[in-house]
């Protein structure tokens, strides 16, 4: 064996239940069973119950990401965000910049597929980015549950490429 070899430590149940916790304080996720039906796939992309906290989704917007594609580092004052990858996969990194949280400083990066979906719920000013690391187009559908305001959109982004956040998803 390879002097520097370490077991690699256990991720899943022997369910398959994922044993990471989310360490940012109020993000969710709620994992999906895709149904196979007689033409296809059926998921259901959100139900009320999932989330702890009331969450009606009045906006709701289908994204989609080249190859590789990146978007910028955003978060919403107010808005709370359903995230839910229906195509591809994706990245997504959460950065917690809110000073009270417990979870101030925390990132993490989960990455979602529509192989096994989840929906992720991200709270109000709690940074996060997507980013598609493969060949192939990704596509996700985003619910907020406040309507986008054209004039003063609730979405506050970073440039491209800052080091504001010391954190990638690559």
């Amino acid at each position: 064996m390879l002097d520097q070899a370490q077991r690699a430590p256990q991720t899943v149940t022997s369910d398959w239940e994922p044993l990471a916790s989310i360490p940012i304080q109020g993000v969710q996720i709620k994992e999906i069973k895709n149904v196979v039906i007689r033409a296809g796939v059926l998921v259901e992309c959100y139900r009320p119950e999932w989330f702890e906290d009331p969450f009606l989704p009045v906006h709701v917007v289908y994204m989609t990401l080249i190859a590789g594609g990146l978007t910028s580092w955003h978060h919403h004052r107010t808005q709370r965000d359903v995230i839910v990858t229906v195509r591809g996969q994706v990245r997504l990194g959460l950065f917690d910049e809110r000073p009270d949280s417990p979870s101030y400083g925390c990132f993490k990066v989960l990455h979602l597929s529509e192989a096994r979906p989840t929906a992720v719920r991200v709270p109000p000013l709690v940074w996060h980015a997507i980013k598609n690391p493969t060949n192939e187009p990704a596509a996700y559908v985003v619910m907020n549950d406040q309507p986008y305001h054209y004039e003063e959109p609730d979405d506050w982004t970073l440039p491209p490429g800052s080091n504001k956040i010391p954190y990638t998803l690559d």
